[in-house]
C-alpha cells in the first residue's frame, strides 16, 4: 500500500471541503502532507488552452493570499497563516461564478486545497495545543536501508507457527528475526508490542468478523508500530497505513474534520476487507496478498505476468517486486513470529498498554472538544487521544465521540449544553472570524 508512492499522492485530488457557510458534495480529500522540504507542484492553468481573463484574475488574487499565508507560516504565525489560507479559498468560493465554473479554475482550486492542507497539518504537528507530536514515522521507513549480513544469522532459529501459511525459514526471514531480536530493531519491536495492547483486542475482533486470519493483525506492528499517528513520506497514514486513494476505495472518510485512516475501528475493518479482497484476487495466497497490500495489486499482477511462477518467494528471488515489498513480507513474517511467541525470541515480560475501552456519544452539531473538556472537567488531550481520526479539536455533526469509561455523564452534559446554545456553535464562531 505504501509504495503506491508519490504518483498516487500527487495524482489523488478528489476531496471534500467544509468551510464556514459552505458544504460541498462529498468526495475524498488528501489529508497527509509530504516531507517539509518537498516542493509542491504548482498549478498549471495552461495545460490545454489559456483560461479566460476572469479566471486568471481570481486565481491571482487567491494565490496572493496563499503566498501571504506561507510567509506567515514561515514566521511561525499559525493563526495568521490560517486566516490568509481561508481568504485564498474565499476568493474562489464567494465569487459569483463559483470555484467549479471553469475547468482551469476547478483544477487550481483543488490544488490550492492540497497545498493548504499540507501547511495546515504541518502546523497541527508543531502546535503546543496538541500536547504531543502529531505524526510519527512508520517503522517501515526506518527499515528501508537495513542490511543484515549472513554472518549475523548463522545461529538464528525460526521457531513458532502461523495460522495462515507454513513457517518460512528463508534467509530473509532469519535476517529480520536477527535484526528484531539482536539488532537495532529490538527497540522498535518492544515499542510496538507495548502499544499493541491498546488496540489488539479490537483488531482481533474485527479480523475475526471479516474472516481474516488473526495473525495478520500484526501487519500493524510493521506498518505503524500500532500508532494512529504514523505517517509515511508517501502519504500513508494511520495504524494500517492507507494512502488516500486506497482509503477512499474502502470507505474511509477523509475531509476537513476527519481522516478515518488515523482512526481505530474504521481503518481496521477497511484493512481486513482489503486483505480479504487481495487474498481472493490472488487465488487464496496470503503472501501475495500481503505483498499487494504494500505495493498495490497492479505491481504484483505485473510481476506474476513476467514470471513463470505464481508464489511470492519466486517473485522475490527474481527481483520482480519493488525493493521495499521484497523485504516487506519477510519483515511481517518475522514480526508475527516474535509477537506470537515473544519468550521464544527473548522478549520476556514486555508490559502491554491497557486495552482501549470507551463509551460512544453522538455529536449532533459541531463542537470544540476543548470547550467540552473544560465544562466536563477532563483533559482535551485525553478526549482527542480516544478520537485520533479528528484532524483538529472540532468534532463535526453526526460524529460518534468516544469517551473514556466513567466520563460519559460529564461529557454528555457538556455536549448537550453546548449544542443547544447558539454561542456554542462552531459554525457561528467560524463565521465571525477576524480577517488579517
Amino acid at each position: 500500500m505504501r509504495t503506491q508512492r508519490w504518483l498516487a499522492y500527487f495524482g489523488w485530488i478528489g476531496l471534500v471541503v467544509f468551510l464556514p457557510g459552505v458544504v460541498m458534495a462529498q468526495e475524498s480529500r488528501l489529508p497527509a502532507p509530504p516531507p517539509r522540504d518537498l516542493a509542491f507542484p504548482q498549478p498549471n492553468l495552461l495545460a490545454d488552452e489559456p483560461p479566460p481573463e476572469w479566471v486568471r484574475a481570481l486565481t491571482e488574487r487567491a494565490e496572493n493570499y496563499f503566498v501571504l499565508g506561507t510567509r506567515a507560516f514561515d514566521a511561525n504565525r499559525s493563526e495568521s497563516a490560517r486566516e490568509y489560507f481561508n481568504l485564498a479559498l474565499d476568493v474562489l468560493l464567494e465569487s459569483p461564478t463559483g470555484a467549479r465554473a471553469h475547468p482551469a479554475l476547478n483544477a487550481y482550486y483543488r490544488q490550492l486545497i492540497e497545498r493548504i492542507r499540507y501547511y495546515d497539518l504541518q502546523m497541527q504537528q508543531t502546535e503546543a495545543g496538541w500536547g504531543e507530536q502529531r505524526f510519527t514515522p512508520s517503522p517501515l521507513d526506518l527499515l528501508r536501508d537495513v542490511v543484515v549480513s549472513d554472518a549475523d544469522i548463522a545461529d538464528v532459529e525460526v521457531r513458532g507457527e502461523l495460522d495462515f501459511t507454513a513457517v518460512a525459514t528463508t534467509p530473509e526471514v532469519r535476517r529480520f528475526l536477527a535484526y528484531f531480536t539482536r539488532g537495532a530493531g529490538r527497540a522498535t519491536m518492544i515499542a510496538g508490542l507495548r502499544r499493541s495492547g491498546r488496540y489488539l483486542d479490537i483488531a482481533r475482533r474485527i479480523f475475526a468478523e471479516e474472516g481474516v486470519p488473526q495473525d495478520l493483525v500484526w501487519l500493524a506492528q510493521a506498518e505503524s508500530g500500532w500508532s494512529p499517528g504514523a505517517l509515511s513520506p508517501a502519504a500513508a497514514y494511520g495504524i494500517w497505513q492507507f494512502i488516500p486513494s486506497t482509503g477512499a476505495r474502502f470507505g474511509l472518510t477523509q475531509n476537513a474534520w476527519i481522516d478515518e485512516r488515523g482512526g481505530i475501528e474504521q481503518p481496521t475493518r477497511a484493512a481486513a476487507r482489503y486483505l480479504k479482497w487481495l487474498h481472493q484476487r490472488f487465488n487464496g495466497d496470503w503472501l501475495l496478498a500481503m505483498a499487494a497490500y504494500n505495493c498495490g495489486e497492479g505491481n504484483v499482477e505485473r510481476a506474476l505476468a513476467r514470471s513463470r511462477h505464481n508464489d511470492f518467494w519466486s517473485l522475490q528471488r527474481q527481483g520482480l517486486l519493488p525493493r521495499e515489498t521484497q523485504n516487506y513480507v519477510p519483515i511481517i513474517l518475522s514480526m508475527i513470529l516474535i509477537a506470537k511467541h515473544p519468550e521464544l525470541y527473548g522478549f520476556h515480560n514486555i508490559p502491554r498498554e491497557a486495552p482501549l475501552r470507551y463509551d460512544v456519544l453522538p455529536v449532533t452539531a459541531a463542537v470544540d472538544l476543548r470547550t467540552v473538556a473544560q465544562q466536563a472537567g477532563v483533559s482535551p488531550e485525553l478526549l482527542r487521544s480516544y478520537n485520533p481520526e479528528l484532524l483538529t479539536y472540532i468534532a463535526p455533526a453526526n460524529y460518534r465521540l468516544r469517551v473514556p469509561p466513567g466520563l460519559r455523564s460529564g461529557v454528555q452534559t457538556a455536549l448537550v449544553a453546548l449544542q443547544a446554545s447558539p454561542q456554542g456553535s462552531v459554525r457561528t464562531r467560524l463565521a465571525r472570524r477576524k480577517r488579517p
